[in-house]
This record gives C-alpha cells, sequence and structure tokens, in this order.
C-alpha cells in the first residue's frame, strides 16, 4: 500500500485521542479491498473489524423472499465488523466491497480489548453503532415503502455484478 495511504484517512480513527490511536495503530493491517470482494458472509466469523479509507463496503440483507437488499454503504467515516462488541461471534449479514479502495483491519479481539477499557473509544463507538442503526433502518423503511408504492422487482445492488451477491 503506498505511502500516501494512512489510517487517519478514515474518519473514526481520526477522531480518536491520540493514546487510544496509539495504541491501536501498531495493530492496523492495511488492507487492498477490490470491487466486489466479499468481506463476509451471512453466518461467518466475526474475528477482523475494517476500517475504509479509500473503499466502500456495503451490507446486505435477505428480504423474506431471499433477494439480496443493500441496507447501508460504509465509506471512510466509519468501521465495519462492530456487531462482536456485545459478544455476537458470527455476522447476520453479508458485506461486499462496493467500491474498490483501501483501508485497515483490525482483529476483533483488540478493538473489544480496547472498547472495554471504556473512555473515548467507548463513546465514539457506542455513537457510531447508533448513527449506523439509524441508517439501516431509513434504508430499510425506504425499501418497504418503495416495495408498496411499486411492486415490481427492485434490483437491490445495481453496481454490483450478480455473481458478488
Amino acid at each position: 500500500m503506498s505511502s500516501l495511504h494512512t489510517p487517519k484517512q478514515n474518519l473514526f480513527l481520526a477522531m480518536l485521542p491520540e493514546n487510544a490511536y496509539e495504541r491501536m495503530k501498531s495493530c492496523l493491517e492495511p488492507v487492498c479491498l477490490p470491487q466486489g470482494w466479499v468481506v463476509y458472509e451471512s453466518g461467518g466469523e466475526l474475528d477482523l473489524v475494517y476500517f475504509p479509507t479509500t473503499s466502500v463496503i456495503s451490507l446486505l440483507a435477505r428480504t423474506p423472499g431471499g433477494e439480496p437488499v443493500k441496507v447501508t454503504i460504509i465509506g471512510n467515516e466509519g468501521v465495519f465488523g462492530i456487531s462482536m462488541l456485545p459478544g455476537q461471534k458470527k455476522t447476520l449479514d453479508r458485506a461486499v466491497v462496493q467500491s474498490a479502495g483501501y483501508g485497515y483491519r483490525l482483529k476483533a479481539s483488540h478493538l473489544r480489548k480496547e472498547f472495554e477499557l471504556g473512555g473515548p473509544l467507548r463513546y465514539l463507538l457506542q455513537r457510531y453503532t447508533q448513527n449506523l442503526n439509524a441508517r439501516i433502518a431509513q434504508s430499510l423503511s425506504a425499501i418497504e415503502v418503495a416495495r408498496t408504492v411499486n411492486p415490481v422487482r427492485m434490483d437491490p445492488v445495481p453496481s454490483l455484478p450478480d455473481a458478488a451477491i
């Protein structure tokens, strides 16, 4: 990865106080995230969290009919994989890289340990989780309204090839 890419390009990491950032920095691993790469399958082991810097990750859920639907995206403002914080070991949804780029990953156990220390990291993660849940709820509401208004099958993820879903 180019030296032009730094962890603080991720706005979540950039908001951390310097002491919390320094504790995590040495454990962050730079990663290339190609478009269409499956970050997690539904039911997969939650062992890593991702901090996109120049990439975008789509979180996909399944409708009751089994169709995949994009419920939110996570870019350089956030972190993916935080559902492991309350102790969840498996993913509930599928995550796919929608826009290729770079990011950083961290062992989930390391983030959990930092979270348990309390302080600013815990506060930021809790606020981010609230915001993410609100975005997902808004997205699901919009999907339901669109299906009610126009019952024709919606293309769930137009920017990804069917094979990526």
